[in-house]
């Protein structure tokens, strides 16, 4: 254990002097001051020591010891340096030797290799000369190619001349498998291609031929739209009888070929647009096919060797890669053809999309056209189609029927045209939509409208007839338009296209116009009836108890008269005979709906009366046959016509008979009005009770069709009679007030 022995630190020292040169001492009594303060370091020493004596004697002893054992170490520690000199010397020598030797067996094992692969050179060189059959060389070519290419072997004389055989030899086969495989394209030979295949992937150049023969196919379409575009007639130079013939005539000079400094060879446009579409179609149809089974038929060649893995993924790709390489190339030609080009396959685009959709059709759906390939030529070839469609209305104020036939026929030639094509379709759909919305404004800027145009008391005046002629104008056109889209529905039904849909529906404006004419004659016929049924309150001895004479009503002759003067000379002169239709229904409707109301609320009426308006109700059936030819067609305004007949002459027991609900044919309130009708003077009708005139209960009628509602007005009828008798103190009632009653409350659960 170490001993330590305390000494004043030169801090403290410092810091003594620091102090005497603050307290201003002299310099010797610092001196002296100084010495005494050591003079007691020292002696503090010297205790320390006295004290620890033994301890600081101990450690001076292990201090000894351990400078010998250290002596000891440092000479082990040299004698161990000195043998591990000697171990590496040894290790070095035996390691020289072996290095040497290695190097002796690596250049023998280099020379080993090299006769080996010189000596399986020259056999398989041997074995290649041998052997006829061109696949079994491509094989052991397989073999040779990392022999010849070997750089070691490359500097070895006595091979050099095989190395250029095996050379030269794979060149040739490779030369002469290209043509067979171009050769077996053309012939639709499939073994021939598969063998072809086969040779280039011993070869492992089945990727770059592939490519090779892909770009030889795009560039040959490629030079064909340059002829094309140039006006040749590149199906003649394409004729095997003639190609031989066409060589040694472009091998020569002559006056079709051109070249610098030579004046172009003249010709029409007529002529150039007959050859250009010759020549595209042919292009398109013919050549483009050709080249499509071509590739077919690699792609079934390439599936029948996919033994090897890549084969299956350039298999699955090469008709592809060559689809989008066609597409490319007619794109980019279609957009950066010249000016007279372009303008001839954007007003003729309907025959560039029939070839396509042909080639498409002929190729089972196998290669199908992207649809922006056209896309550019689409505007120009949609704006020519407006201009012709245009140019039949232009100018135009009134249109006749000659327009529409012409504006028809032209439409059928450029709707007929463009339907190869669901996106083309649909475009000139549009534009003929367009077109037919400015025809419909031209006409319909011409109609009248006014009281003169609803006047139904007289023959049709100057400005009704001009409204029929438009209107049976219309009508033409819409029918010319149905016609033509049903001589079109074959091409339609080739195509999912909205184009016969939308057509259709823009005929709703034509429908719109000729009923805007009907209508306001309609209305006027419609008002006119409603005068003259309501006559039928004014009409002598419907209260009478004399027998009625046979034969209708005064009314129902006027009103049978003017239906089948209005219906003959203001309805019927319109052509469209389904529009006709559904006015003759909704007017015999609107009729029937008139009489029973004004029937129903009939008062005072007498037995004799009520067998008269039996008679009348019988006879309405012959006043709407003008205007209704089958009155059953109506439906249950005719069932509730016929059932009138009997209800209006039976008795008040009889009618609560009558079925209630939603269900039933005779409406609860019709019941009520006729049970009215069997009440004394004092059981006022419900619209004499809020004192309205027939006119307005009519009119209120028209306007509620809600049960429920009927039911309120005939509540208020019921409860201010009720009130009456009971201001009087009578003390019996109508003999009809408790029938009206049960019915009115039977009906009122049915539509609670």
């Amino acid at each position: 254990m170490m001993v330590e022995l305390k000494t004043m630190e030169e801090s403290d020292v410092s810091d003594f002097a620091e102090f005497f040169v603050k307290q201003n001492m002299t310099i010797g009594d610092q001196i002296q001051d100084l010495s005494k303060r050591l003079h007691n370091i020292s002696d503090n020493l010297q205790e320390q020591v006295r004290k620890n004596h033994g301890a600081l004697l101990q450690q001076a002893t292990h201090a000894g010891r351990f400078d010998a054992a250290l002596n000891v170490l440092v000479t082990d520690v040299d004698a161990i340096k000195a043998t591990g000199q000697r171990l590496k010397n040894q290790v070095d020598t035996h390691y020289s030797i072996v290095e040497n030797q290695t190097k002796v067996l690596a250049r023998l094992h280099e020379l080993s290799h090299l006769l080996r692969s010189a000596g399986t050179l020259l056999t398989l060189t041997t074995k290649l000369k041998n052997t006829k059959d061109v696949l079994k060389q491509a094989e052991i070519h397989f073999e040779l190619a990392p022999l010849v290419d070997d750089k070691d072997l490359k500097d070895i004389d006595f091979i050099q001349s095989e190395r250029t055989f095996v050379i030269n030899s794979r060149q040739k086969i490779r030369n002469l498998t290209q043509m067979q495989l171009v050769t077996g394209l053309q012939e639709r030979n499939e073994n021939q291609v598969i063998n072809a295949l086969k040779i280039f992937i011993n070869f492992n150049t089945l990727d770059k031929s592939l490519e090779n023969l892909l770009a030889t196919f795009i560039t040959d379409l490629e030079q064909s739209l340059k002829e094309c575009f140039a006006g040749n007639d590149i199906t003649v130079l394409a004729r095997p009888e003639t190609s031989k013939a066409a060589a040694a005539n472009l091998s020569k000079p002559s006056s079709v070929i051109r070249g610098p400094g030579k004046a172009p060879q003249l010709t029409t446009t007529q002529n150039f647009r007959a050859k250009f579409w010759k020549s595209l179609h042919w292009l398109i149809y013919d050549e483009l096919y050709e080249t499509c089974e071509q590739i077919k038929l690699l792609k079934r060649a390439l599936e029948s060797v996919n033994q090897f893995g890549y084969i299956l993924e350039n298999e699955q790709s090469v008709q592809k890669r060559f689809w989008q390489s066609v597409q490319k190339l007619l794109h980019d030609s279609f957009t950066e053809c010249p000016a007279h080009v372009s303008q001839t396959l954007q007003e003729g685009l309907s025959k560039l999309m029939t070839s396509a959709r042909g080639l498409e059709q002929r190729l089972n759906q196998e290669f199908l056209f992207d649809s922006h390939i056209f896309i550019s030529l689409e505007v120009g070839y949609v704006t020519k189609c407006t201009a012709n469609m245009r140019a039949t209305l232009a100018g135009v104020d009134l249109p006749s029927n000659e327009t529409v036939d012409n504006f028809i026929r032209v439409t059928s030639t450029e709707l007929s045209a463009a339907l190869v094509d669901e996106q083309l379709s649909n475009s000139i759909s549009k534009v003929f939509i367009a077109c037919s919305k400015e025809l419909c404004t031209k006409l319909e800027s011409q109609i009248k409208l006014g009281a003169d145009s609803k006047q139904v008391v007289d023959m049709p005046n100057f400005q009704q007839t001009q409204n029929i002629l438009l209107a049976n104008i219309l009508y033409y056109y819409k029918d010319s338009v149905r016609r033509m889209l049903v001589d079109l529905q074959g091409q339609f039904s080739k195509l999912k296209t909205t184009a016969h849909t939308d057509i259709n529906k823009c005929l709703e404006q034509v429908d719109l116009l000729i009923s805007t004419i009907l209508q306001q004659i309609m209305d006027s016929i419609i008002s006119t009836i409603c005068i003259i049924i309501l006559s039928m309150h004014r009409e002598p001895g419907l209260n009478s108890e004399k027998i009625p004479v046979a034969g209708p009503s005064m009314y129902m002759k006027e009103l049978q008269e003017f239906v089948l003067r209005s219906w003959t000379n203001h309805i019927e002169p319109f052509d469209d005979k389904e529009v006709l239709y559904k006015c003759g229904q909704e007017l015999a409707k609107r009729c029937i709906e008139l009489f029973i109301h004004n029937v129903s609320i009939l008062r005072p009426i007498s037995n004799a009366g009520r067998q008269r308006l039996k008679n009348d109700c019988i006879f309405m059936e012959q006043v709407l046959k003008p205007i209704c030819l089958n009155i059953s067609e109506l439906g249950n305004p005719a069932r509730l016509l016929r059932a009138m007949s009997f209800l209006i002459v039976q008795q008040p027991d009889e009618l609560i008979s009558q079925t209630v609900g939603p269900d039933s044919l005779v409406p609860s309130y019709i019941v009520l009005f006729l049970l009215f009708g069997h009440g004394s003077l004092e059981l006022q009708s419900p619209h004499t009770t809020a004192n309205w005139s027939n006119e307005r209960l009519i009119e209120w009628l028209d306007g509620h069709t809600s049960e429920r509602e009927k039911l309120e007005l005939i509540s208020g009828a019921l409860q201010r009679y009720r009130d009456t008798v009971r201001r009087k103190n009578s003390e019996q009632y109508d003999e009809v007030y408790p029938l009206l009653v049960e019915f009115f409350e039977k009906a009122l659960k049915a539509y609670a």
